[in-house]
């Protein structure tokens, strides 16, 4: 069995998806493409976000190279990512799991959200680890025990950005998402001060 959750991924999980195979952190990937941190974490989040950039050729040319993907695919999702046919893992690879993340970010143990959410520590710890496969039955069951969105347990990592951020601006009606954003980006002056 081959691993294709490549296939149906959105630009900025693409990036991530190609970065997570290099590199560990998106703080090693920032390092090695010499680029800020910051910079680079903005690449990898999605458009709802106050803080999106979106890819385009030169900076897709540049990771390709350093990920070790094609650009084609990693900037319009076209054909496969890997170089070679022979570059193609022949093990699955697990989606990416934030669940221990957000589990600890709640302040729970992991029998604490085995509790909440109906099932056992060792459950929970398979999850976690990968040993067990975080499906969608699992995020529905596991994401209203974390007070969080199943989807966030698998694109949102909850110490790089406050969850509470994205859940105040989800909330606001989408006609006037546009005007909040914009006064969120009144703020970006104060970032570059410090």
């Amino acid at each position: 069995m081959t691993d294709d959750s490549w296939r149906h991924l959105e630009l900025w999980d693409r990036v991530k998806w190609a970065r997570m195979r290099r590199y560990p952190s998106a703080s090693a990937a920032a390092e090695a493409l010499d680029m800020k941190e910051g910079t680079y974490r903005c690449y990898e989040r999605g458009p709802d976000s106050a803080k999106f950039i979106r890819l385009e050729y030169e900076h897709a040319k540049l990771f390709a190279r350093e990920f070790k993907v094609r650009w084609e695919w990693l900037l319009d999702g076209v054909g496969q990512p890997w170089l070679t046919k022979d570059a193609a893992p022949e093990e699955p690879i697990a989606p990416v799991n934030n669940l221990r993340a957000w589990r600890e970010h709640r302040n729970l143990t992991a029998a604490g959200l085995a509790k909440k959410a109906g099932t056992s520590a060792q459950v929970i710890t398979d999850l976690e680890t990968g040993a067990a496969e975080l499906s969608d039955k699992w995020l529905s069951a596991l994401a209203p025990a974390l007070s969080t969105k199943p989807g966030w347990l698998r694109a949102l990592d909850p110490s790089e950005i406050d969850p509470e951020i994205l859940d105040t601006f989800s909330a606001i009606p989408k006609e006037r998402r546009r005007q909040a954003l914009e006064i969120l980006k009144t703020f970006k002056p104060y970032n570059r001060l410090r």
